[in-house]
């Protein structure tokens, strides 16, 4: 078996490891806590925002587990409320947005969604 000689190099006693700042880019509010009211039941509230799911360069998106379900709560306007809810549980998929009158469920055996098209006429999307 060949023998390999071991480089012999200094090893400093303390690196300088420097650990960037988590604090939000600026110009954009802080949120350490991500409030879901009405859009989850019992009203948790979060741990702050660890995803940018808009790709906006601002973190809005809190990931949880609540009981049995993990949660995505996403807050659009940054204000450190929750604008829209995915609960993903043993049963179903729930998704609730601000301002809706029920949120929308969607059992595991259930169909899958139609796609969604844009209206000629109106140029909104529709689906179904």
């Amino acid at each position: 078996m060949p023998e390999f000689a071991v480089p012999d190099l200094p090893v400093p006693d303390h690196p300088d490891v420097t650990v960037p700042d988590p604090g939000p880019p600026a110009g954009h509010p802080w949120t350490a806590a991500m409030l879901t009211g009405e859009l989850v039941p019992g009203a948790p509230v979060l741990g702050g925002p660890t995803v940018d799911s808009d790709a906006d360069g601002v973190t809005d998106t809190t990931v949880a587990e609540v009981s049995d379900e993990l949660v995505l709560a996403t807050d659009l306007d940054h204000d450190g409320q929750a604008d829209a809810v995915t609960r993903i549980g043993p049963d179903a998929v729930v998704t609730a947005h601000t301002g809706d009158a029920e949120p929308r469920e969607h059992p595991w055996d259930a169909l899958p969604l139609p796609p969604a098209w844009v209206d000629p006429r109106t140029g909104e999307w529709i689906r179904g």
